[in-house]
């Protein structure tokens, strides 16, 4: 009996006809599992633990230390508190244009800048200067400025993961789409188009 010659190699262009696109947000318009979605509350908590050297061992289901804090407990503090005002189920129900992000992005760019170049040696950014234990800051030193640009890329990112879903508002239509599974399932065959609050408002027959 003849050897069969072995099986070629799969390819993604072979179900694809072409190279594997660039990430964009395409993709996130055709997902439909509203509950499976990123939760921001959990990007915050993980960016928490992030600052604070850890990382979530997945078989002993505990957190661990692998590496020295990236700004202290005060620095971390502020930079959780507002990364919550940002980040939050509210946040991607928007309806952004890419010029709106854009300006969004550069208005986080501005607040974390100079909330850091004001706080060098509260957060840690300077060695602490003599009146450190009496709280009154001097500011003074060479500032790590590598330390600072990494904490900003890091909150930088993540806002943008969750405000990148409120672009062209595709998560609030996701949400109004799957209302209008409901209406059909309880409308009595409603057409799907119409919605819920199609329903409430119609002209009753």
């Amino acid at each position: 009996m003849p050897e069969q010659p072995p099986a070629p190699e799969y390819s993604y262009e072979d179900d694809y006809g072409a190279a594997p696109p660039v990430a964009s947000y395409s993709p996130e318009a055709q997902i439909t599992n509203i509950v499976g979605q990123i939760d921001p509350a959990q990007i915050v908590d993980n960016f928490n633990h992030a600052l604070k050297g850890e990382y979530y061992h997945k078989e002993k289901g505990t957190w661990e230390k692998v590496g020295e804090e990236l700004i202290n407990s005060e620095g971390r503090g502020w930079v959780i508190s507002y990364s919550t005002s940002l980040m939050n189920n509210a946040s991607t129900m928007g309806n952004l244009d890419a010029k709106q992000l854009s300006g969004f992005m550069e208005g986080i760019i501005r607040t974390v800048a100079r909330e850091f170049r004001c706080n060098l040696e509260k957060f840690g950014f300077v060695p602490p200067g003599k009146y450190f234990k009496t709280k009154e800051y001097e500011n003074k030193g060479t500032p790590d400025t590598a330390r600072m640009d990494m904490i900003t890329e890091m909150i930088l990112q993540r806002a943008f993961i969750i405000y990148s879903r409120s672009l062209k508002g595709t998560e609030s239509s996701k949400i109004f789409k799957s209302l209008s599974m409901v209406d059909q399932l309880y409308g009595g065959g409603q057409p799907q188009s119409k919605g819920i609050f199609g329903g409430m408002f119609s002209k009753k027959q």
